[in-house]
C-alpha cells in the first residue's frame, strides 16, 4: 500500500486510530489535520510528511509534455506551471488536496496508480489497496460483499481479464475511479462523494491534433526526457532494450539528444525466451557504439524486510494479475528505468475492434462469457467509450491494462517514467482516417496505418536506428520510411529539441510500502512463501470462502491451472501467469 486517505468525523477518528495502532502503523506514516469543526483528514503513507506541502499530498511522479516537465514528489508537483488540468497529467502518482469545503483526490490520467474508494457512516476512504480498504471496513463494523460478476469475469485466462476491468471491484462496497477521473468528497452536512474530471476515452476521442506536429512534439519530449533524466545527479538511468520497436524509440531519443553517453543500456539474457531480444540489442550496441550491460552503479541494495507476498497483497491484489515483486530487496535503489511500456496508447494492443469482437469466439461457459461481456462493457462506458465503436477495444486497453501493466513495480517505488505514455500520442493513435467527425458512425470508423506511429517516431528521431533489424526477422522498408519521414516534414531539427525540466527530485519520493498494508496482509494470511508448496494449499484452504457456486467452480479451475504452472511446468511464481495470483488472492475472502 502506498496511500490511504480517510476523511472522517470525530467518532470514526478514534476507531481509525485504534485500527492503525493495532497494525503497528508508526507515527512517521500518519498525518491527521482538521478540515472543519467536525471532520479531519488522515493520510497513511511511508514517510508521509515528505509528501505533504500545505494542504496538498502528492506521492509519485508526474509527466507533463505540454509543460515540458517531469515532476518528482510534492515539491515537483507544486512547481508545475499553471494552469494545470490535474486530471490530465500522466505519470504514476496519487494526489489529495483539501480545504474547508471539499477534498479532491486524483491519480494519473491513464490510471497507472489504482484509486479505489469506500464509504460508511461518518467516513469516506480512498486507497490504492483493495485489501486495506476491505480491512478498514471490517474494523469499522461494516460488511464486505463479494461481487460474483467481477470474480467470474476475472477468471478468464486472457489479458482482457488480467487486470481491473471496470468501476467495479471484487468487493461490491469498494469502487474504482476510472482513468481520467478523480474523486471529490464534499464536506456539507453529510459527507458526499462524486467522480469529477473528463473520462479518458472522451479526452482521446474528442481530442484534436495535427498528426505530424503532434508526433514531432512527442518525439522531442522523448529525446529531451532522456537527456533530463540522465542528468539527475546521483541517479542511474537504465534503458531496458529489447529487440522490438517500442524500446528502440527511447534508444533513438537518447541517441538523438546526445544523452546516450549518460544512460546505461541493458538487455536481459537469462532465459531462452530472451535470446533473440538480446541478440538484437547486442547488434544495436555494436553498430551504434554504446556499451551494453555494463555493471550498474545505483546505490547499495536496500532490503525492505518484508515478505514479497505481503507487499503484493497490499498493492496489486485484485488489481493486476501478476505476483510482484519477486523479492523485497531493491538492488538498485537509485535507478530510473526507461522502457517501451506505454506505447499501447498509440498503437493499441487488442485488435481495434468493438466489444463483440473481443468476446466472440471465446470458448467459455455462458455464465463466464456473460460476466466478461458485462464487465468489459461497463469498463468501456466508465471511461467514456461506446462498446460498439470500432476502437472500443483500444480505448479499454488505454484505460485499464496500459497503465497498470506499466506500473507493476508500484509496490516498491513510484518513480517510474514511461516517456511513450503521452496523452497526445493516444489522440494521434485514434484519429480517424475517413474524414468523418470523431463520433459520427464510429462503429464503422477507419483508422489507417495503426502501427505506423511508432515507426514515425523512430524515423523522426534517428533514421539509421529505425532501419536496423528487429527481433523475429522484422525490419522497416527504407523507401517507405523515407516517404513517411517526408510527409512528417523531415527529421527532427535541433531547434525542436527543447530541454525537459526536472522539477523536484526522485530522492524526495518515498520508496516502499507503508507498514499498515504489510501488517494487514500478515494478519489476513498472506505471509506465505512464494513457492508452489505454500501457494497451492493456501488457495485450496480459502476456496470455501467463495459464496457463489459457479464462481467457486471457476476458481477451483484457477487453482488447478496455478498448480500446473507452478508444479508441472516448474515456473517461478512471478512468471506463473494469471491464475497464480488469482488463486492466492482468494485469501482476501477467508474469514
Amino acid at each position: 500500500m502506498n496511500s490511504l486517505v480517510v476523511v472522517h468525523d470525530r467518532a470514526v477518528g478514534g476507531r481509525l486510530a485504534a485500527w492503525l495502532d493495532a497494525h503497528r502503523s508508526p507515527a512517521s506514516e500518519r498525518f491527521t489535520t482538521s478540515l472543519d469543526r467536525r471532520r479531519s483528514i488522515t493520510i497513511v503513507s511511508r514517510d508521509v510528511r515528505a509528501s505533504i506541502s500545505g494542504s496538498t499530498y502528492m506521492r509519485g511522479t508526474a509527466m507533463s509534455p505540454e509543460h515540458g516537465a517531469i515532476a518528482f514528489g510534492v515539491d515537483g508537483w507544486m512547481r508545475l506551471p499553471q494552469p494545470l488540468d490535474e486530471h490530465g497529467v500522466a505519470g504514476e502518482f496519487l494526489l489529495a488536496a483539501w480545504d474547508r469545503k471539499r477534498v479532491r483526490i486524483r491519480h494519473d490520467v491513464f490510471g497507472s496508480v489504482a484509486l479505489m474508494h469506500t464509504a460508511g457512516p461518518g467516513f469516506v476512504a480512498a486507497s490504492d489497496s483493495l485489501l486495506v480498504l476491505d480491512d478498514l471496513r471490517r474494523a469499522l463494523g461494516l460488511g464486505s460483499t463479494q461481487h460474483p460478476e467481477v470474480l467470474l469475469a476475472r477468471s478468464v485466462l486472457n489479458s482482457h481479464a488480467a487486470q481491473q476491468l471496470s468501476p467495479d471491484t471484487a468487493i461490491r462496497e469498494i469502487g474504482w475511479v476510472p482513468a481520467g477521473r478523480g474523486l471529490e468528497i464534499g464536506l456539507g452536512l453529510r459527507l458526499t462523494t462524486r467522480l469529477d474530471g473528463v473520462p479518458l476515452a472522451e479526452r482521446i476521442v474528442d481530442g484534436r491534433a495535427d498528426r505530424a506536429q503532434a508526433l514531432r512534439t512527442a518525439a522531442a519530449f522523448i529525446a529531451g526526457g532522456t537527456a533530463a533524466l540522465a542528468g539527475i545527479p546521483g541517479w542511474w538511468t537504465d534503458l531496458q532494450l529489447s529487440g522490438g520497436y517500442d524500446s528502440r524509440v527511447i534508444l533513438a531519443g537518447a541517441v538523438r539528444s546526445g544523452a546516450i553517453e549518460g544512460i546505461h543500456v541493458s538487455s536481459a539474457s537469462g532465459v531462452a525466451a530472451q535470446a533473440e531480444d538480446f541478440r538484437i540489442a547486442r547488434l544495436l550496441a555494436e553498430r551504434s557504439g554504446f556499451p551494453l550491460n555494463e555493471p550498474p552503479d545505483a546505490g547499495a541494495p536496500i532490503d525492505l524486510g518484508m515478505n514479497p507476498a505481503t507487499i503484493w497483497a497490499a498493492s496489486l491484489l485484485g488489481i493486476y494479475d501478476r505476483l510482484m515483486p519477486a523479492t523485497s530487496v531493491r538492488e538498485l535503489p537509485r535507478e530510473l528505468t526507461l522502457t517501451g511500456l506505454g506505447a499501447g496508447v498509440l498503437k493499441g494492443g487488442w485488435g481495434w475492434t468493438d466489444l463483440d469482437g473481443i468476446v466472440d469466439g471465446l470458448e467459455l461457459a455462458p455464465e463466464r462469457l456473460a460476466a466478461l461481456r458485462a464487465q468489459i462493457g461497463a469498463g468501456m462506458r466508465a471511461i467514456g467509450a461506446d462498446p460498439a465503436w470500432r476502437d472500443a477495444s483500444e480505448l479499454q486497453y488505454a484505460g485499464y491494462r496500459n497503465g497498470l501493466h506499466g506500473a507493476g513495480h508500484i509496490g516498491m517505488h513510484m518513480t517510474g517514467v514511461r516517456l511513450l505514455q503521452q496523452l497526445p500520442l493516444a489522440v494521434v493513435g485514434h484519429l480517424r482516417s475517413d474524414g468523418l467527425p470523431a463520433r459520427q458512425g464510429r462503429e464503422r470508423a477507419a483508422f489507417a496505418d495503426r502501427d505506423g506511429g511508432i515507426a514515425d517516431l523512430l524515423a523522426l528521431l534517428h533514421r539509421d536506428l529505425a532501419l536496423m533489424p528487429y527481433e523475429g526477422g522484422r525490419s522497416l522498408d527504407p523507401e517507405r520510411l523515407d516517404r513517411r519521414l517526408a510527409a512528417l516534414g523531415g527529421a527532427l531539427r535541433d531547434d525542436e529539441l527543447a530541454p525537459v525540466r526536472i522539477l523536484g527530485s526522485p530522492e524526495a519520493v518515498p520508496a516502499g510500502p507503508a507498514v499498515l498494508g504489510d501488517e494487514i496482509a500478515k494478519r489476513r494470511g498472506f505471509d506465505v512463501e512464494l513457492t508452489a508448496e505454500a501457494i497451492v494449499p493456501a488457495a485450496e484452504g480459502a476456496l470455501a470462502a467463495i459464496d457463489d457456486d459457479v464462481v467457486r467452480d471457476a476458481y477451483e479451475e484457477q487453482i488447478a491451472h496455478a498448480r500446473w504452472k507452478l508444479v508441472t511446468k516448474g515456473l517461478p511464481p512471478h512468471h506463473a501467469g494469471y491464475s497464480t495470483p488469482r488463486a492466492l488472492g482468494l485469501l482476501l475472502f477467508a474469514r
